[in-house]
């Protein structure tokens, strides 16, 4: 008897935690549309790249923007792209994501390390101290499972196909979204690098298949909590987003 209960709850809690969950992820396939999968989040906007059912072929600074879908204080994004050549642009930094609504240098890039034949995950912090990962994780042509994590007491961490290759306490706001409505730029360089530098765009060419982004859910009650049923369901959703991006890749 004991067990039939406890299995209830469970089913209910996971149930009731996936359920509200939903609210909270929005999902890109991108396989010909800029649209919200579900159709209940924000659309995607393009500037400029080619949309196909394969997903956004991105130039250098023509990538892709995304307003209101998240909580710019704590959240997480998925992605699944790569860049064509990792040391395109003329210093080896090339923009993935734009915190400040363009207004600022700081951001993460994909940035070279020669005489390494890849690049390693920078968050960049225009001056201050930069946070580099530990390793080179992206390679010319070779999708890349990039999710990006801020917590609420601002943990921000930065993995690559599973593995974390930077992490740190981000007390200065260097990873908030501050621009309008939360805006996310992807792929395209802050408007005064552009202009100072028009020739030298900090950011490359390549595809991106899938963006996913989620802002933290309702907490689960403390007695719940306990129990360590979050980690399962945070866990599954997890595994859901890889499962989404793996099969996109294999349909390809």
């Amino acid at each position: 008897m004991k067990s039939n209960f406890f299995g209830a709850v469970v089913g209910f809690v996971l149930l009731a935690s996936a359920n509200s969950a939903v609210a909270d992820t929005f999902t890109y396939s991108l396989n010909g549309t800029l649209a919200e999968d579900s159709g209940s989040g924000p659309s995607l906007v393009a500037y400029g790249g080619t949309l196909t059912p394969s997903g956004y072929y991105f130039g250098p600074n023509t990538g892709l923007s995304l307003s209101g879908a998240i909580n710019p204080d704590a959240y997480s994004i998925d992605m699944h792209f790569y860049f064509d050549s990792v040391s395109a642009s003329s210093n080896g930094f090339q923009r993935i994501i734009d915190f400040k609504g363009r207004t600022s240098d700081s951001g993460v890039y994909s940035k070279t390390n020669p005489p390494a034949s890849g690049a390693e995950a920078i968050v960049y912090n225009a001056g201050s101290t930069s946070f580099v990962g530990s390793s080179n994780v992206f390679s010319d042509g070779q999708f890349a499972d990039v999710r990006l994590t801020r917590s609420a007491t601002g943990q921000f961490s930065v993995s690559v196909n599973g593995a974390t290759t930077l992490s740190f306490l981000d007390s200065t706001l260097l990873t908030t979204f501050s621009g309008p409505s939360g805006i996310i730029n992807f792929f395209m360089d802050d408007l005064q690098s552009i202009m100072n530098n028009p020739n030298a765009p900090e950011a490359g060419s390549g595809l991106i298949n899938f963006i996913e982004v989620t802002s933290p859910a309702v907490a689960v009650p403390g007695p719940i909590a306990g129990a360590g049923l979050p980690g399962i369901v945070l866990a599954g959703g997890g595994l859901l987003a890889w499962w989404r991006r793996k099969r996109r890749t294999l349909s390809l």
